[in-house]
């Protein structure tokens, strides 16, 4: 048995305790994740028992080395443990005193334990595959609907931490203290000779000025800043860290996954992440301004139903400021996650010891470029590049 089933085995063992199931039996599983997962093992569990329903569970085990941690100077796992741990827990007691509709609240997966030793993080929620929802294609751009409701789940978390910010702005400022994260200037670096290689000849060099421009320090930290309000983020929103069902009424459900980003920041860092990482230019060209206009009128809803003014609360104006500022990271951010995204799964690169190389690991894909070109030439036609 490897050293990440043990981990997990144990972890199972003691959360069939804490559910009283007696003699109970664990069938752990490992599954593929088809280049959607870098940097965890991933497993399907069962408890069962005697006279007890099955409870069917997914686990993730951290594969990051030392090496590669020691580079980006963070704890692994300590933030989606402090998201399920705390801030799910003071979200859903806002959706309670609000009376907000089970609807219109976060669809998360049930969180049942964590191991967080050093080299050994891990943490089991509940298998929500098992609950007939599925994962959208890893090499396809969004359709309309998934965008529409993966935006809304989007919103509602934002309005989630308005709302806390609102109601205890002095605990707010406590536990989300130390919540700031920049992603490392020198790993999104590392792709850009990639992204220069395969884009297009008349687009090169105004992505190079571009590139050169942002990658400075104080433009691209300003990236990682709250903006006319600061908000807890997700940091890391598109399709893999998401899933969906159909619901029996015909609607989609979306739910939200991997908190290890999660963070202080601006509202529109998640919005345009999302957008540029998960749609093609076509999508863009027919509902770009659509699912924008969609965010902020969900954000509005979210608001109001905890009884909260949005103009008040973070404007149009406001928004509109904060999206324009942000436009540069879309582009940007996507050097260094679309190559993940569009990765061949043969190709997918282990960064369990270190990525302190000039190469990434990284094949650059003809998607890849496809996808690059679609969001430098919408950029050139916003006057961004």
């Amino acid at each position: 048995m490897s050293g990440s089933e043990q981990t997990i085995r144990d972890l199972l063992i003691s959360i069939a305790d804490e559910l009283h199931y007696k003699k109970c039996h664990i069938e752990l599983r490992p599954t593929c994740t088809n280049g959607t997962n870098f940097c965890s093992k991933l497993y399907e569990a069962t408890i069962s028992a005697p006279d007890k329903p099955d409870v069917e569970l997914f686990a993730k085990f951290c594969i990051i080395g030392e090496e590669t941690r020691a580079l980006f100077k963070r704890d692994i796992y300590s933030r989606e443990f402090l998201f399920y741990t705390e801030w799910m827990n003071i979200y859903r007691r806002l959706e309670e005193k609000h009376n907000i509709p089970r609807r219109d609240r976060l669809c998360l997966a049930k969180y049942y334990g964590c191991n967080n030793e050093y080299l050994k993080e891990s943490i089991v929620l509940d298998n929500l595959l098992k609950k007939n929802f599925g994962v959208y294609e890893r090499l396809k751009s969004v359709d309309w609907v998934h965008a529409r409701e993966s935006v809304k789940q989007l919103a509602i978390l934002h309005a989630s931490s308005i709302t806390y910010a609102q109601e205890c702005p002095q605990k707010f400022a406590e536990i989300t203290n130390g919540l700031g994260f920049v992603y490392p200037k020198w790993y999104i670096e590392k792709f850009v000779h990639n992204a220069l290689a395969v884009a297009k000849e008349d687009y090169r060099d105004r992505f190079s000025v571009f590139l050169k421009e942002n990658l400075k320090d104080e433009n691209y930290e300003r990236f990682f800043k709250p903006g006319r309000i600061a908000v807890l983020i997700h940091g890391d929103f598109k399709p893999s860290n998401l899933m969906h069902r159909v619901l029996e009424n015909g609607d989609l459900e979306v739910a939200i996954l991997d908190f290890q980003t999660f963070r202080i920041g601006n509202p529109t860092t998640d919005l345009v992440y999302y957008i540029y990482n998960s749609t093609d230019e076509e999508f863009r060209r027919n509902h770009y301004h659509q699912l924008i206009d969609h965010y902020y009128e969900e954000l509005g809803s979210a608001l109001r139903r905890h009884d909260l003014d949005p103009e008040k609360i973070y404007s149009k104006q406001d928004f509109d400021y904060d999206l324009k500022k942000m436009l540069p990271y879309g582009l940007l951010i996507a050097i260094m996650v679309l190559p993940f995204v569009t990765v061949d799964p043969e190709d997918v690169p282990s960064i369990e010891n270190t990525v302190e190389h000039e190469d990434t690991g990284l094949k650059p894909t003809a998607l890849f470029a496809e996808m690059l070109n679609g969001i430098i030439s919408d950029y050139i036609k916003m006057g961004v590049l």
